[in-house]
């Protein structure tokens, strides 16, 4: 048993560059990611935001398509083709319009409004592939569609202290104070019916165009950024129409706003592209070395990683192929006649604990000397052997070994170590074993 550890502890170092290698190789054959041929694509969730612009008989509020009043953006698509030129999309939008006019010489002609927008949408996109075939891919789209808008104009007309007038001077007055707008809608103007309008509705429906370009992040990320032109089928969202009776009358076009957004789009849900799959058999070509895959004594550990390479047939192994050996007095449970040994018992060749007369026996059998020029000797570094080396005393890291303080490891000592080692008692690394398993033979 003593001797089964001498021999592991001087073999730890190559162990593990021999476990590294078999990591790879082998498993590379066994395991392949391959393509999905027909993957099940579901519905693809986006969430965004952006500024929307009001065009009508007033002026806009915001100067350009990256100004304007804050929206909320959520969007479901599902692809309709397997090429994925084709989508789907149903969106809902959440937002504000404004707007407002100011004219010195006619009064009627000073107005505002602010309308809280809530739309579905319905439309359908065709991407025309990717522009750039990068880690990151780019893809222009356009989409065309339509939805059904819901919105609650109302205006500023006064403020804590009274109604605003408007005076050619340029100045709003609340009886004689100037003032400026609160910018507190506070008056609908489908209730108060200003222009003698009578009928008023407050939802109507509208003609979507949507274009920008699409950002693959990742296979199922993409962001989106893009503006779209939303021609609704109302003069009615300002309050300026005409088909006013009076008052302010509008021109006979229908009020239009613009969205421009940036959303981000996310795969949950479907199937992945690829997948990884186990080979029964490894499909192999050419000059090919098999004995990556070779398992000789089959035990069901390949040899590459098979520290016991002729287990004999039937055994029960452990992970790197050595027969098991429960109580750990280096006999394998098959051949153990004695399988629940006493801990640093010293057995037989059968796992069988020897009483302490037949040890004695041992040490005092004679054996035949051996001739100088047949002593092993091993390496310890480059064209050195381990007969060649002098120590003048102990390492400062062995000297505790040296329990007899003959200022000599002896064969003892050194077992003795390597027993702690074994049994997770010792501070020694694998190592410094090595190191002590040199020195012992060079001293």
């Amino acid at each position: 048993m003593r001797i089964h550890k001498l021999l592991l502890a001087f073999v730890i170092v190559l162990l593990g560059f021999q476990f590294s290698f078999a990591q790879g190789g082998y498993e590379d054959l066994l395991f392949q990611e391959v393509e999905v041929e027909n993957p099940v694509y579901m519905p693809v969730l986006g969430i965004g935001g952006g500024v929307i612009n009001y065009y009508g008989e007033l002026k806009n509020d915001m100067k350009g398509l990256t100004q304007g009043t804050p929206s909320i953006r959520i969007n479901l698509f599902q692809y309709l083709d397997n090429r994925h030129h084709w989508k789907a999309n149903a969106n809902v939008l959440v937002g504000k319009i404004t707007g407002h006019e100011r004219s010195y010489t006619e009064p009627d002609k000073n107005w505002n409004f602010s309308s809280e927008i809530f739309s579905l949408g319905l439309n359908v996109e065709y991407g025309f592939g990717n522009i750039y075939q990068g880690k990151k891919k780019i893809r222009p789209f356009i989409s065309l569609g339509g939805e059904y808008i819901e919105f609650d104009s109302k205006t500023d007309l006064k403020n804590d202290l009274g109604e605003y007038v408007y005076y050619p001077d340029g100045t709003i007055r609340v009886g004689d104070q100037i003032v400026t707008r609160d910018y507190n809608y506070e008056t609908n103007i489908q209730g108060e019916d200003f222009y003698d309008r009578g009928d008023y509705s407050p939802s109507t429906f509208a003609i979507v165009a949507d274009a920008g370009l699409d950002f693959k992040v990742s296979d199922r990320v993409a962001l989106r950024v893009a503006s779209s032109l939303h021609y609704t089928f109302s003069d009615d969202l300002d309050g300026i129409s005409y088909k006013n009776k009076s008052g302010r009358i509008g021109d006979d076009m229908n009020d239009m706003f613009s969205l421009t957004y940036v959303s981000l789009n996310i795969d949950l849900f479907s199937e992945a592209k690829t997948k990884v799959i186990e080979n029964l058999f490894a499909d192999v070509t050419g000059d090919f070395d098999y004995t990556l895959i070779a398992d000789t004594d089959g035990d069901g550990v390949l040899d590459l990683r098979d520290d016991c390479p002729d287990t004999p047939a039937g055994v029960n192994v452990d992970s790197v192929g050595c027969a098991l050996d429960d109580d750990k007095d280096g006999v394998p449970n098959y051949i153990d006649k004695e399988q629940f040994s006493n801990k640093r018992a010293i057995v037989d060749e059968y796992g069988v604990e020897m009483s302490s007369n037949k040890i004695r026996d041992m040490l005092f059998y004679d054996t035949p000397a051996v001739n100088r020029d047949e002593v092993y000797m091993i390496p310890i570094g480059y064209g050195e052997w381990s007969g060649d080396r002098e120590y003048d005393e102990i390492p400062e890291k062995f000297k505790k070994l040296d329990k007899d303080g003959d200022n000599y490891i002896s064969f003892d000592e050194l077992l003795d170590a390597i027993d702690r080692f074994f049994d997770f008692d010792s501070e020694f690394t694998a190592e410094d074993i090595y190191e002590l398993n040199n020195f012992f033979f060079a001293q």
